[in-house]
């Protein structure tokens, strides 16, 4: 008899275990530990979760002048390749076919369907410049790494929302819209809401230098994902 009341405290205690851990396993899956994502070179990756280097350009406006990302769509390589000039790239993303350009705020493509246009992007120095496209694919509760780009970064949100918190506060964005960021103050990013986060990127960096740094002095609340 003593031993039977024995096996059945030994099963209780084993079913509050189980019990506790579904229990995490769920808070976990509703808040999933952040994921170290930084931006690097596609090397074949293209597709999965992360951001991914895609293409780049060298940025040829004049001193001074205010610099904006347009961001046009076309049917195909073909047409956008006809309507490529020296500020602008072919780029392919998430199936589709994007015409980018770092120009001045009247720069218009010959032909596509403009997406979006962003700026003014405040360069912080005047030595040559690069502008890195990518594309970012993050879930729900996924986060960028902390750190910080020599320049401006913006987004344009394909699908899904974000959330960019910096020390200066939070920046939220949700399908078909942009953002951006000026250079040299710490972030990060994530991806939120309850589906997939898919969008197109640009870091304006100076040619030669790394588009991010790590950072250590300040760390994220976490209120993109709370607030």
């Amino acid at each position: 008899m003593r031993r039977s009341r024995h096996l059945e405290i030994l099963a209780l205690l084993v079913s509050g275990i189980t019990v506790g851990c579904t229990a995490r396993s769920h808070s976990l899956a509703q808040h999933p530990e952040p994921q170290q994502v930084r931006c690097e070179p596609v090397n074949g990756r293209q597709g999965r979760l992360g951001c991914w280097v895609l293409a780049s350009i060298a940025v040829s406006a004049p001193a001074g002048e205010p610099l904006y990302w347009h961001v046009y769509e076309f049917s195909s390589p073909a047409d956008a390749d006809r309507a490529r000039d020296r500020q602008s790239t072919v780029m392919r993303a998430y199936g589709r076919t994007w015409l980018l350009a770092m120009a001045g705020p009247g720069w218009t493509a010959n032909g596509g369907r403009r997406v979006a246009t962003v700026g003014p992007l405040q360069l912080l120095s005047s030595a040559p410049h690069t502008a890195s496209f990518m594309e970012a694919t993050f879930t729900p509760g996924m986060r960028s790494q902390v750190h910080t780009h020599p320049g401006p970064e913006a987004w344009v949100v394909l699908e899904g929302e974000q959330c960019l918190e910096t020390p200066e506060g939070n920046i939220r964005v949700k399908t078909g819209e942009s953002m951006m960021v000026r250079g040299g103050i710490p972030m990060a990013l994530y991806g939120t809401g309850r589906s997939i986060r898919r969008a197109l990127v640009v870091i304006l960096h100076p040619t030669g230098e790394r588009t991010g740094m790590p950072h250590t002095e300040w760390q994220p609340t976490g209120s993109c994902l709370t607030g």
